[in-house]
């Protein structure tokens, strides 16, 4: 999956924030592995701690230490408590890759996604970004284009990225 499901996942505000949340929910309860580039964890967590604190601060609320440390806690990705939720690492290969990709897509943070993606051997892309969508070299989707997918994933366990 896209850093931008991930985000829209955490942040209530955020147009697609629904979708993202319900896809993630459908896709753990049907047993779907869900795939993410080890290098958006970072990304994840900063925008949703800066979404976060700036709901906090315009809605006149204070931020405190313990509130920071639980945004921290509960904004990780990859859960250990939940093992479908799989970081795909990365190493040259998918540097050279994501060379490649330059042809069909300028994005090289997308074409880092798309390296995991082969990497990981995924059967989708879960993805909101409209550019990548189009150019993708696979099955790309957004979470509401998947929710009907994944019934049908139910009986077979895809892997999704």
């Amino acid at each position: 999956m896209d850093a931008n499901v991930w985000v829209d996942s955490f942040c209530v505000d955020h147009a697609e924030s629904l979708a993202a949340r319900a896809f993630i929910g459908q896709a753990t309860e049907a047993g779907a592995l869900l795939f993410f580039p080890v290098h958006i964890a970072k990304d994840v967590l900063y925008v949703v701690q800066h979404e976060l604190k700036r709901s906090v601060l315009a809605s006149g609320g204070a931020l405190d230490e313990a509130s920071a440390c639980n945004w921290r806690c509960g904004v990780g990705v990859c859960s250990e408590h939940d093992r479908k939720r799989t970081a795909v690492g990365a190493d040259a290969s998918d540097l050279w890759l994501a060379d490649k990709y330059l042809a069909l897509h300028r994005d090289y943070e997308d074409n880092l996604v798309l390296a995991a993606c082969k990497r990981a051997q995924v059967d989708y892309l879960v993805t909101n970004d409209r550019k990548l969508l189009e150019h993708a070299d696979l099955a790309a989707k957004t979470p509401r284009q998947m929710m009907p997918i994944l019934v049908l994933a139910e009986r077979g366990g895809a892997a999704i990225g």
